[in-house]
């Protein structure tokens, strides 16, 4: 479980996939997954745990950044991570 520690956990909204919230995992216990959301930090039992945490380069890959609201964007920019604008193909 440790191969998660320091990875993201994104909160999406509809089926649009809208980040809402962007989290870190800060400790693993044996029973427990600690989550920094930025606002609060949370404990989860493992079993309660539902997130798919997710490297830096997963995370800058998966989500452009019309997916981010303005305050996951923020959260996201002062990760670190690069989060680029949709690239579309001219016609």
């Amino acid at each position: 479980m440790n191969d998660i520690l320091n990875k993201f956990c994104i909160r999406t909204f509809g089926t649009s996939n809208l980040v809402t919230e962007i989290g870190m995992v800060t400790k693993v216990a044996n029973r427990t997954i600690h989550v920094d959301w930025g606002v609060k930090k949370y404990v989860y039992q493992n079993k309660d745990f539902k997130w798919i945490p997710l490297t830096k380069e997963e995370v800058e890959k998966k989500y452009p950044k019309s997916k981010f609201t303005e305050d996951s964007l923020k959260r996201a920019l002062a990760f670190g991570l690069e989060i680029k604008g949709t690239e579309r193909s001219s016609s």
